[in-house]
């Protein structure tokens, strides 16, 4: 079994399951959302004080979240706002009347979640500017600002500290922060990659419903009319496509998510399917054991 073997079954079906959900956008998934809030999950525990160690760590990993978030809302604004012009421009084809009724109404969906897209990623973009910057001096950076910035991706257990057994009131308060247990909240997870979610499926559903509207002749027409040679010529070029689209996202090697530091080269090698359900397994073992 190797790695996989240290997961028990509910964990992998877990890992499983989301990545299947995730599989039109399983990079964006992994590397612009759940990977960055392990990384944050990682240093939040010890590194909210001005004088903790990993604070430096901690500041570095929500900056780069931060970034990485705010270029992907951006793509997908612009990303939902182009599909929703294409959804829209498709209906007036007039090969769409005669077509099977499941491609247009996958195209409506199609439109339905590029609409929700634009307006979900607008919505993420003005709480990240209410949330405000981080100062680039993370010694700078006061423990309540790390805090606010923190519960917006991570959950918080409350649990006793080592103050609060020994029934020494300052000392409780002074470690108050470590006391304080972070861990992955799958609904703010689930939460900030929703509008990539939503764009990405939008491909998704426009691709299908060309797809019966492109192949319809083939089941209404006698072969050797022209639309039917379209309808193959149609067939062969997705089939490429998915093929080479398949291809080159799969085809990328690992990529570290703190490849600055100095320390072992964690990009070394190709990023597979188990990779990334280990992953997903691993944080759903984090949530459930803080």
């Amino acid at each position: 079994m190797g790695v996989l073997g240290r997961y028990n079954f509910s964990e992998l079906l877990f890992g499983g399951l989301v990545q299947l959900i995730t599989l039109p956008y399983h990079r964006f998934f992994t590397y612009n959302t759940l990977r960055p809030i392990q990384e944050v999950l990682r240093h939040a525990s010890t590194g909210v004080q001005p004088d903790s160690p990993d604070r430096r760590e901690l500041h570095a990993v929500l900056v780069g979240w931060r970034t990485r978030k705010k270029d992907e809302l951006g793509f997908v604004a612009v990303a939902a706002t182009v599909m929703t012009a294409i959804d829209t421009a498709s209906f007036s084809w007039g090969n769409v009347a005669t077509s099977h009724w499941v491609g247009p109404a996958f195209w409506y969906a199609a439109l339905t979640t590029s609409v929700f897209g634009i307006f979900l990623a607008a919505q993420q973009l003005s709480l990240l500017s209410l949330m405000g910057e981080l100062p680039e001096d993370h010694a700078a950076t006061s423990a309540r600002v790390m805090t606010r910035h923190l519960g917006q991706v991570l959950g918080r257990k409350k649990r006793k500290g080592a103050g609060a057994a020994t029934g020494d009131g300052e000392a409780a308060g002074q470690d108050l922060s470590y006391t304080d247990s972070w861990v992955l909240n799958w609904r703010l997870i689930f939460n900030w990659q929703c509008p990539m979610m939503f764009i990405a499926y939008s491909t998704l559903f426009y691709i299908v419903g060309l797809t019966v509207v492109a192949c319809t002749p083939l089941l209404t027409e006698e072969w050797g009319n022209t639309d039917t040679y379209v309808s193959v010529a149609y067939l062969v070029s997705l089939g490429l496509s998915l093929a080479l689209f398949a291809l080159c996202s799969l085809g990328y090697n690992k990529i570290s998510m703190h490849g600055d530091e100095d320390g072992p080269d964690e990009t070394d090698g190709a990023a597979t399917a188990a990779d990334d359900v280990v992953a997903v397994a691993d944080a759903a073992r984090k949530d459930e054991h803080p």
